[in-house]
């Protein structure tokens, strides 16, 4: 994988995650009618629980003999990613009364499904950033948070004028849960990789 198409894999995979009308999703809406720039302060708090872990797996992944076990997290990547679309479609989704930067951290330290997606996709994410070296995991972290600090500062900013659509939370859940299932299914051939070349 070239540089390239590893920024637009992580780009892909980042808005995957972060257009499903979940808890941060809805947090952000309801904080946007009174503060407009509370997207920008929510994204502030996730990125300061997502830094540390990028980091923490990408000395993981320095420190350890990743080798065949990369397929493996490949793998679970890819599950994990279908099992999320899976779940994204038929999940109901409820408001959390939590405010600003406070919310971003708590929204992400204590979400199950937050832990999963890094130890899984994200850390596959941060192998194929670790190919490129420290500028590869500096670019990974880069377009991720960007794409945080993007989406909930537009859905702050647009006051929720847009978001509070119940047809346009479904359109988002369609998108995301599409990108999950196509990304899925390109880790689970990056995992099976190595046995399709004794075919």
């Amino acid at each position: 994988m070239d540089f390239i198409a590893f920024a637009v894999t992580t780009v892909m995979v980042s808005m995957s995650g972060i257009l499903m009308p979940g808890p941060m999703f809805a947090v952000t809406i309801a904080e946007g009618k009174k503060n407009r720039l509370a997207g920008f302060e929510i994204s502030a708090g996730h990125a300061a629980i997502e830094i540390p872990i990028i980091i923490l797996l990408f000395l993981s992944g320095a420190l350890l003999d990743v080798g065949n076990t990369r397929y493996i997290l490949f793998l679970a990547g890819g599950l994990v990613m279908l099992y999320l679309a899976y779940s994204e479609l038929k999940k109901e989704h409820t408001e959390i009364k939590i405010k600003g930067l406070l919310s971003g951290v708590l929204l992400s330290a204590l979400n199950p499904y937050f832990i999963m997606w890094w130890l899984t996709v994200g850390f596959s994410l941060v192998i194929l950033a670790s190919q490129f070296g420290v500028i590869g995991i500096l670019a990974f972290t880069i377009i991720h948070i960007s794409c945080d600090f993007g989406w909930y500062g537009f859905l702050s900013l647009s006051s929720g004028k847009i978001s509070e659509s119940e047809k346009a939370k479904r359109s988002l859940s369609y998108i995301s849960s599409g990108i999950l299932i196509v990304f899925g299914i390109y880790f689970i051939y990056l995992a099976a990789e190595p046995l399709l070349l004794y075919f």
